[in-house]
């Protein structure tokens, strides 16, 4: 995919979409845009194997700009290949003015590698409940897990689409010391375990009160 003059359809600071990795993402999430997208237009370039597309670690990014990597598909899904993901950091370090945002459902494997400074690493964490036939996703509280143990200095979560959660999860959410947290429900009519609004904005206030959220 060509590096995309607009806004994320995810979130609005960033200025670019940069997807190094072409093949299927094997979370299979249902309520997954992408995945949709994908099949309506037929899109072979995130179809079948995973692999890298090589052409992509030639763009140039420009400096004081955020760059979101990866909205087709996950880079730290378990499945993709070690050396994928350390040619595509390695890309990344080379403009250390320019802000990259990654986003995983396996943050466990954030500790895997050395993430270069001008990342901010971020997970979606729809809640702390696993709703197994939804995703194949690793379950929230791995995620939740994974955030609080990463140490590098941004982090980021996308409550997104928000699902029923424990009242536990705003403190798992505190844990991680996230620069700040979006939360949206789902927009796309999957009918999936949305909390009632009432609990949704109990979340918020809470979470507003440590940390910065942007509603969507």
């Amino acid at each position: 995919m060509r590096l995309l003059k607009r806004k994320s359809r995810m979130f609005d600071c960033i200025d670019a979409i940069w997807n190094p990795l072409g093949g299927s993402c094997p979370h299979e999430c249902v309520y997954c845009w992408a995945r949709a997208l994908i099949k309506r237009f037929n899109m072979k370039k995130y179809q079948g194997e995973i692999r890298l597309i090589a052409k992509e670690l030639e763009r140039k990014f420009k400096p004081d700009t955020c760059v979101f990597v990866q909205d087709m598909s996950d880079l730290f899904a378990s499945e993709v290949p070690d050396e994928y993901i350390l040619r595509i950091l390695f890309w990344i370090k080379q403009f250390p003015k320019t802000t990259f945002l990654l986003l995983t459902k396996n943050p466990l494997r954030y500790l895997e590698f050395n993430i270069p400074r001008n990342c901010i690493c971020g997970a979606t964490i729809e809640g702390d409940r696993h709703f197994p036939k939804i995703s194949k996703a690793p379950p929230p509280r791995d995620r939740i897990r994974g955030m609080i143990l990463l140490k590098h200095p941004r982090k980021m979560v996308s409550v997104e689409p928000i699902m029923e959660f424990n009242s536990v999860f705003v403190d798992l959410l505190r844990a991680i010391n996230p620069e700040f947290i979006y939360v949206g429900k789902d927009n796309y009519n999957n009918h999936l375990p949305t909390p009632f609004q009432g609990s949704i904005e109990w979340l918020i206030r809470e979470l507003e009160k440590t940390i910065e959220v942007r509603r969507k």
